[in-house]
């Protein structure tokens, strides 16, 4: 009676288990938080300092999504194509999407991406909210295991990653676009 009672006790144990069992083939996606600084010129001839924080995450294949909020604060004018200077500072809140090329597998990749968010602009005393969207190629080298590096695609030729475009107007400017100057940054696994 007690071989019964202990073999029945063990074969209800070993159904438990395969029941509710959890399966652990399941791979979980790569989560990334990516920090970004630099320059960003608009064009209201405004050069700022930019602040770009964003997390990553990996899907199906080669494509990804972030999350990222950027504070642009104006810091002197330059020379664009408008005649007369606004000072702009600027916030913006996207949901990008992109998808990335492999040079060497996970080591030294570009990513390509496309966004679409809220941006929030203020140009000395006045405040505007509108959409924006953006565009984005970003060089990604891996230094550590869990730590990347990104820049412009093209640091000499080219210094930009990012490039805003917003239907915001303000007086007689219509519209809003800026881009990245010298961007640099980096990106940790979590």
């Amino acid at each position: 009676m007690l071989k019964c009672c202990g073999l029945f006790l063990i074969l209800s144990l070993l159904i438990t288990q395969s029941l509710f069992a959890q399966d652990t083939s399941i791979k979980i996606k790569n989560h990334y938080l990516s920090i970004q600084s630099g320059g960003m010129v608009n064009g209201y001839n405004s050069i700022g300092l930019r602040t770009f924080l964003e997390y990553q995450k990996d899907l199906k294949g080669n494509w990804q999504y972030g999350i990222s909020y950027e504070n642009v604060r104006h810091l002197f004018r330059a020379a664009t194509d408008h005649p007369n200077s606004l000072n702009s500072n600027f916030s913006a809140l996207s949901l990008n999407s992109y998808y990335k090329i492999n040079a060497i597998k996970n080591r030294l990749f570009w990513t390509i991406g496309l966004g679409l968010g809220a941006i929030h602009v203020n140009w000395d005393q006045q405040d505007k909210v509108g959409i924006c969207s953006n565009a984005s190629l970003t060089l990604n080298f891996r230094i550590s295991k869990k730590v990347y590096i990104e820049t412009s695609p093209i640091v000499v030729l080219l210094p930009v990653n990012r490039i805003y475009v917003s239907n915001i107007k303000v007086d007689n400017y219509q519209g809003l676009y800026a881009f990245t100057a010298f961007p640099i940054g980096i990106k940790v696994k979590i």
